[in-house]
């Protein structure tokens, strides 16, 4: 897990060198931290796999999944698996850079190729962490299911990264941010809720998610840093921060309050059978309160976040916002997109139909990940 956490570090990290400095050799700090995510699991995962394939007694072998004769818990696989694909990606993405020049979007290739591993470790580490709380005794799970929604909120975070360009403050009155928001946080965050043997496992994920980008504006201002590769509009002084982060906490204190009975009824032993028609309702009213908390949240705040009220360390310095590449204007404080992708109802449907879609899935997904034993 410790390995898994600088996957978020080193990912914000680039993305602020890259704004700062620019196109750098592979070998930056920030690549070096992303890379030692993927690596430390994967190398952990190989170990874990040995021991037990050679090592491990009659239960753990017969508990692990088998692969090629060897054997390994579920997790340890996929681990080792986004291991191998992070590590990958990274000679291509060095020669798609040499070949092609800068990337225009965050998903080129290779990165869609480190995401897919990226996303694979932390996946795989969470599983882990879930066979432990599955497996153990009722007294200890409590304390291991805070591993859990740590993972849950990491894995947040590292989503966060990759919408991170419909997620500034400009963004926030648009349609596209709220479609992209309800495409990518409410199967995480219900995940959590459903899965964790906590009451408040979706706040503490959020809250998680909050921390780490919290920690990147206040932490990444404190570091000097100078454009290396022209055009320079914008001739910052020092790391660039990221945009502040979304406000999840609110939508995930409901999401655990709407769930606290079912999850008193799954903690009981035997399990009582829950009706499948019950967790449709359940995803409807998740998608519809994850929508309209977002709406009443972000609509006002974004507002706030435009206005030099927010110019401070604690919400990021106007000076520290954008890249060095950006032309400074009257657009870098006011709202973008209001007439070519306003606010709709047709669009607020079709964000509503995604939140629900995702809530569903985010039950399914913890519904399955409590039967996880191995």
């Amino acid at each position: 897990m410790l390995g898994v956490s600088c996957i978020p570090i080193g990912v914000l990290w680039d993305i602020s060198w890259h704004e700062s400095i620019g196109r750098d050799t592979f070998w930056t700090p920030a690549h070096i931290v992303i890379q030692l995510g993927g690596l430390v699991p994967g190398l952990t995962c190989g170990w874990l796999a040995l021991r037990t394939t050679f090592f491990g007694t009659v239960a753990e072998r017969s508990t692990a999944v088998r692969l090629w004769g060897a054997r390994a818990p579920l997790g340890a696989w996929i681990c080792i698996w986004g291991c191998f694909a992070m590590l990958t990606s990274a000679p291509f993405d060095d020669w798609w850079h040499n070949t092609y020049g800068l990337d225009v979007k965050i998903l080129s290739p290779p990165h869609t190729l480190l995401a897919i591993g990226m996303f694979s470790v932390a996946l795989g580490t969470l599983l882990l962490v879930l066979s432990w709380q599955n497996g153990a005794a009722p007294a200890q799970r409590k304390g291991i299911a805070r591993l859990f929604v740590l993972m849950a909120g990491i894995m947040t975070a590292m989503n966060s990264a990759i919408v991170m360009e419909y997620s500034f403050p400009n963004a926030q009155h648009a349609m596209t941010f709220y479609l992209v928001v309800c495409g990518h946080y409410p199967w995480l965050l219900v995940m959590a809720a459903r899965a964790a043997s906590l009451p408040w496992g979706a706040t503490v994920a959020a809250g998680v998610y909050l921390a780490f980008y919290s920690l990147a504006i206040w932490v990444l201002p404190l570091f000097s840093a100078q454009p290396m590769l022209a055009p320079i509009y914008n001739p910052v002084t020092h790391m660039v921060v990221p945009p502040f982060p979304l406000l999840l906490v609110v939508p995930a204190f409901v999401i655990d309050l709407l769930m606290g009975r079912e999850k008193r009824l799954l903690a009981q032993e035997p399990r009582p059978a829950i009706p499948w028609w019950r967790d449709w309702l359940l995803a409807l009213a998740l998608g519809a309160a994850f929508l309209g908390l977002v709406l009443a949240v972000q609509w006002p705040f974004a507002r706030f976040l435009l206005t030099s009220s927010a110019d401070n360390w604690f919400f990021g310095r106007e000076i520290n916002r954008w890249s060095y590449s950006a032309n400074p204007g009257p657009w870098m404080t006011s709202f973008r997109h209001l007439d070519s992708d306003p606010l709709t109802w047709r669009g607020l449907a079709f964000a509503l139909g995604l939140a629900c879609i995702g809530s569903r899935a985010g039950l399914w997904l913890g519904n399955w990940m409590l039967k996880v034993r191995r």
